[in-house]
């Protein structure tokens, strides 16, 4: 990833822990097989808290 240059997580492109709840909330009305298994806004927000910072 460093190698490639790709962004280190969702800081890297604009995002704050504060934006977490939003980020979760958006995502509970979609529909797709690829969402973990907890579809919950605590669950997702654990996502997108542990994809702040990858590397």
């Amino acid at each position: 990833m460093v190698a490639l240059g790709a962004p280190n997580g969702l800081r890297a492109v604009g995002f704050h822990y504060r934006d977490i709840p939003a980020l979760a909330a958006g995502t509970l009305p979609q529909k797709r097989g690829s969402l973990p298994a907890r579809r919950d806004e605590g669950g997702l927000g654990r996502l997108f808290e542990d994809s702040t910072v990858l590397y």
